[in-house]
Order: structure tokens, then C-alpha cells, then sequence
């Protein structure tokens, strides 16, 4: 049975490359149609367009899958934020400055970010059974190799997403609490979803790619997508539920104690922020013992800036 997605017909046993057109917007797409039944699943990347590490896997990965080995459709965008991508701006569609993750579930009349959100919810997120979204520490950002699942939704769209989040290698997975962005507003609709975090500071590396990919075809297999490839349960993943999410009242130096994925304890600096003459304006204390998910890595600091997530261990 062929699958469409707006512009784009794939038919059955077939895999084609092209441009999803969004009202002018093109993001890249490939659709693999299996040769037998089966789910649904899109493979996101790029909604953060300086995310390199998920980026280069979703493109690999297109040229390694094809119907022989895939029963049902799997999608693949490689990245959304094309634009984006080439002007090395930071989060943001450069056509309206917008982050998309912070856009869902979109807007059929706003701006051009709106529209590809709308269009995720109201002509994707209908035909799909699982969704991934391949993210990771932005240009001036680090982050451990962690994934969300969804919060909020359906007891069996949380419960299932969490049981295949258990197939990855990464060493923590998160419950979110966030109605935001692509993968919660596709578990509030219906659709199991996860967000996987891997790599940053605008550089991807061949062994980050190899870990993705291992994640990724883990998932496919876990859901029957993927033919001769075995995942394995990762028993030693660390579950949590509780995460503070720091964002700077003011402008200055960032300077953190930690690393991304190093451990500490309750009652410690997690870092400062001074001014150019060195005097400390601001000091992060943690409120338990826990791991840094990701921070920014950046000196320079903006005023409202996230700069800092942990998650309690």
C-alpha cells in the first residue's frame, strides 16, 4: 500500500528522497515502504539544526535501510530545520527566529515554524505509530547520553514509550513533565514517542553516530520494523522522574564546576556566573544528589537563558 506525506508517494517496496513541501519550507525526506505490513515510524532530525550527532545519523541511516529489511514505513528527515542548517544559527528557523520544538501543536496561519508544527500534528502524527526524535547538545552545548519519554498522555502511550526507551544504550532515561515540543505533543495525541540526547558543541564523531544507530535500529527491531537485527534490554539504565532545569536572571560569565554525565552530590556548587571583572553575580547550588543532563558550554551568558538541566539520582 503506498504511503503519502503531503508531496510525497512512496509506494510499496519502494524508497524515495526527496523535499516535504510546507507551504514553500522544504525539509529533506526519505521514505522507506516495506515489503510486508507493519508500524509506522518516522525517524526526526534536526529540529535543533545545530545537533549535528543526530543529523548525520538520520542520513546515514537513509542510505542503509531499504524495504528488504523494513516491514511497514519508515520516515526519515534529515534535518527539519534545513534552512536552519546552513546558516548555523542556533535552535531557531531563521525565517521567523522561532525555535519549532517550542511551536507544537502549530498554527495553520502563523508563521513559518507554525505551519511545519501543524503540519507534524495534522498530517504526520495521524499516520504514524511511533515517533523519534534525534536531538542532542546544540552549538555551544553538552549533553550525556540520556532519552525522554513522555509524561503526559494516555497511561499506554506513557507506559509503551517508556518500555521501549529501555532498548537503548544510553545510560539515564528521563520522565518529561513538558507538554512542548515534537515528541510530547505526539504522545498527547496518540502516538508513542521518545527525544534521544547524545553529543553537542556543534562537532559529531563517528562513535556518537555508531551509538545512535545502534539505538535507532534497536527501536525498529523492538517494534517489529526491522528485519535480522536483535536488541537487547539495557537493565542497568537509570530511571528518572525528578530534573531542575536552570535558566540564568542575568547576563555574564558561565563557569561550571561539572562536566555533562558527571555525578555529584546535594549541597554543591554546580556553578557561578560572574561579571567581566571576575566578581560572582549568581552561585547554582544542587537540591539533591544527581547528574548533569546537559548544560550550556559557552562563557558568554544571556539573561533568561537555560544554562544548566540536572536529574536526580
Amino acid at each position: 500500500m503506498k504511503f503519502k506525506l503531503g508531496n510525497l508517494i512512496c509506494e510499496t517496496r519502494k524508497k524515495i528522497s526527496g523535499f516535504w513541501n510546507i507551504d514553500g519550507y522544504e525539509i529533506p525526506t526519505t521514505i522507506i515502504n516495506g515489503k510486508n505490513k507493519g508500524k509506522t515510524v518516522v525517524i526526526s532530525s534536526g529540529i535543533h539544526n545545530c545537533e549535528y550527532a543526530g543529523i548525520q545519523t538520520a542520513i546515514e541511516i537513509s542510505k542503509e535501510l531499504n524495504p528488504e529489511n523494513i516491514n511497514g514505513v519508515v520516515i526519515i528527515f534529515h534535518p527539519v530545520n534545513y534552512s536552519g542548517f546552513f546558516k548555523k544559527i542556533p535552535a531557531v528557523i531563521p525565517e521567523d527566529n522561532k525555535n519549532l520544538n517550542r511551536a507544537f501543536p502549530g498554527n495553520v496561519d502563523g508563521s513559518i515554524c507554525e505551519k511545519i508544527a501543524y503540519n507534524f500534528s495534522k498530517t504526520l502524527y495521524s499516520q504514524i505509530d511511533f515517533f523519534i526524535d534525534l536531538h542532542g547538545g546544540d552549538l555551544y552545548e553538552e549533553a550525556t547520553s540520556f532519552v525522554y519519554f513522555p509524561g503526559i498522555g494516555k497511561k499506554e502511550i506513557v507506559d509503551f514509550s517508556e518500555k521501549v526507551a529501555q532498548v537503548l544504550s544510553t545510560n539515564y532515561r528521563v520522565k518529561s513533565s513538558a507538554t512542548t515540543g515534537a515528541y510530547n505533543s505526539a504522545a498527547i495525541q496518540g502516538v508513542p514517542s521518545l527525544l534521544i540526547e547524545r553529543g553537542g558543541n556543534g562537532i559529531w564523531d563517528r562513535d556518537g553516530v555508531i551509538d545512535y544507530k545502534k539505538d535507532i535500529f534497536s527501536i525498529l527491531s523492538y517494534l517489529g520494523a526491522l528485519i535480522n537485527f536483535e536488541y537487547i534490554e539495557n537493565s542497568i539504565q537509570i530511571k528518572i522522574t525528578q530534573a531542575n532545569y536552570i535558566s540564568s536572571h542575568l547576563e555574564g560569565y558561565w563557569y561550571p564546576r561539572f562536566r555533562a554525565g558527571e555525578i555529584f552530590e546535594k549541597n554543591i556548587i554546580l556553578g557561578e556566573i560572574k561579571d567581566c571583572f571576575g566578581k560572582t553575580l549568581a552561585t547554582y547550588i544542587s537540591e539533591y544528589k544527581g547528574v548533569i543532563l546537559y548544560q550550556v558550554s559557552s562563557l558568554a551568558i544571556r539573561s533568561g537563558e537555560e544554562i544548566l538541566a540536572y536529574g536526580k539520582i
